[in-house]
């Protein structure tokens, strides 16, 4: 519901916050819309006052704090249930109006889930649809649903008092999390930022320095912080050094790349905002031994592919049964947009080559007409966001990738499976999957660490064009990320003192651009998302409508046939 926009519809929703807020002077980090896409006015009208009444900075920071998690989309519904009986209790003093507009709200609700499909039924979250009727039944005098003990402690904590400010605010958010989802909000989060930040990065001259932490764990969430990246120091940017190249090599591997042609796809793409960085690309060998942690990173990389395979044949049935829904529904696709190979035939389409054979031969089959076979001539790279924030989604991510390249590899289309992560000013690309391997099973060695530089990663796979399995064929790239692209080298401003971070609109904006430079050299780029609903705004602004929400392994099916259908009906 509550979620960054940059479409059309932002205007009517910007203007309703500012008015709200009584301010014209700052960027809304939320809006909210309706499932069609109209700015829902009420919500929007909340979100300003929060800007009036609380410290909307922190707030936003707060919800950023758990994006990682795999419950987020929940965690954002529940929370903003809270908020909004917060700020109407604080607004309703002065403003006795919003006693009205809250109950027109809540018929608006019903009214929703009234023309609401059994498809979007079914994409609802029960627990948050349950807290969403208890609270607009309330408003409107009805009856409450029917609930457990635990729904009804639940519905009475997000009724969130008027008279908390935020630090209090905060506080009871932590508090609810904890509670009802045993989840800990990062200290910083909930108490107020230092100050002094800027005044620090200024004054140094260190080099910040990443290290690579793969996690151990079940893939569940029980491990929210055991992936980190460290900064050694804060500072001035400092382009990779060599250093850090060698670190990248102990770590990822040797690059599948001669040195000569990595330093030119450094000069060639490696410029704009991701300038001063590296591209790296590998088959994901081990670590040098030599490299003092080497024994400790391998450990943990086999442990996550263990892990990752352990999920895959937990689940075999539901794997099995998914890649052949794919590639049903993909051969129902392929079928309906892609060439029919001709065939000969006594009528149909004249193929003047073939006239003489009539009088000379006697045969009659000189017309084509289309075949029953398909000319699938495409070639797929599926690319995974390997970054720190899919630390307690590897195993479901590896699944979803094995179930996507096992099925375009039914039906013989060569598919490309690679990771991407950045550290130390590199990005590194990591084959999977090669399109000539029959074998699925490297998909299985995704693990996820380290920061995300979208724009470089989408501008290096498309350099990647010597595979034999891709002449003459149709490129098609489907990411599968989170939308949030961010990274710990800044990005350089020739002239300037200061940089600016590469997150937040400065990465969606380069993303974008990186994504139509594609699009522009004939390749079709989608997006499966699976991520933040604050980043659906960010997503769009990137992939436009070639794009699709997963938000379970069960909807990967219908969500990439859904996916290809909207590319191939471009093509």
């Amino acid at each position: 519901m509550i979620k960054k926009q940059f479409t059309s519809n932002a205007r009517r929703a910007r203007n309703i916050i500012w008015n709200a807020a009584g301010d014209y002077d700052f960027e809304p980090p939320f809006m909210a819309f309706f499932p069609n896409g109209a700015p829902d006015h009420y919500y929007n009208m909340i979100i300003g006052l929060v800007r009036k009444w609380l410290d909307i900075d922190r707030i936003g920071r707060f919800f950023d704090s758990y994006t990682s998690d795999r419950r987020s989309d929940e965690f954002d519904e529940f929370l903003w249930l809270g908020l909004e009986n917060c700020v109407y209790e604080k607004e309703l003093v002065e403003r006795p109006v919003m006693e009205r507009l809250r109950r027109q709200r809540a018929e608006q609700f019903y009214i929703e889930q009234a023309n609401m499909s059994r498809q979007q039924m079914e994409y609802q979250s029960m627990p948050v649809y349950t807290q969403q009727q208890a609270r607009w039944a309330a408003v409107l005098g009805k009856h409450l649903p029917v609930m457990s003990p635990r729904e009804k402690r639940m519905h009475e904590a997000l009724c969130f008092a008027g008279d908390l400010d935020t630090d209090g605010l905060l506080q009871a958010m932590s508090e609810f999390l904890m509670t009802f989802f045993k989840y800990e909000v990062p200290r910083g989060a909930v108490s107020h930022p230092k100050r002094g930040g800027l005044l620090k990065s200024l004054r140094g001259g260190h080099r910040r320095k990443d290290h690579f932490l793969v996690r151990t764990g079940t893939g569940e969430g029980d491990h929210p912080k055991a992936v980190t990246l460290t900064h050694d120091g804060l500072g001035k940017f400092v382009p990779p050094t060599q250093e850090d190249e060698d670190y990248i090599r102990a770590v990822f591997g040797k690059s599948t790349l001669p040195e000569s042609e990595t330093e030119i796809l450094n000069i060639d793409i490696c410029t704009g905002a991701d300038a001063n960085c590296r591209v790296w690309v590998t088959k994901g060998e081990e670590p040098d031994a030599a490299y003092r942690d080497a024994a400790d990173i391998i450990a943990r990389r086999r442990h996550q592919r263990e892990l990752n395979e352990k999920f895959c044949a937990d689940n075999r049935a539901a794997v099995r049964s998914a890649v052949k829904s794919l590639s049903s529904g993909m051969e129902t696709v392929f079928e309906s947009y892609l060439k029919h190979l001709p065939e000969p035939s006594r009528a149909g389409r004249l193929a003047p080559e073939k006239v003489y054979r009539m009088p000379v031969l006697n045969d009659s089959k000189v017309f084509t007409k289309d075949g029953e076979e398909t000319e699938r001539e495409v070639f797929i790279d599926i690319l995974l966001d390997a970054s720190q924030s899919r630390m307690n989604s590897q195993e479901v991510i590896s699944a979803e990738a094995l179930i996507a390249a096992k099925s375009f590899a039914a039906l013989n289309v060569p598919v490309r499976v690679s990771a991407f992560r950045s550290l130390r000013g590199h990005t590194v690309l990591e084959i999977l999957k090669d399109a000539g391997d029959d074998d699925c099973r490297g998909i299985c060695g995704y693990y996820a660490g380290g920061w995300n530089r979208d724009s470089l990663a989408i501008r290096l796979i498309e350099h990647l064009d010597d595979d034999p399995h891709m002449a003459g064929k149709q490129r098609i790239v489907l990411i599968m990320t989170d939308a949030n692209p961010n990274d710990s080298v800044p990005v350089a401003e020739a002239g300037h003192l200061l940089t600016k971070e590469y997150d937040g609109a400065v990465a969606v904006s380069a993303t974008e651009d990186a994504v139509r430079m594609l699009r522009s050299k004939g390749i079709m780029v989608g997006a499966v998302f699976h991520g933040n609903s604050s980043h659906m705004g960010d997503l769009h602004q990137i992939y436009g409508h070639s794009c699709v929400r997963i938000r379970k392994p069960s909807q990967l099916s219908q969500g990439l046939c859904d996916l290809m259908l909207m590319l191939m009906s471009r093509r």
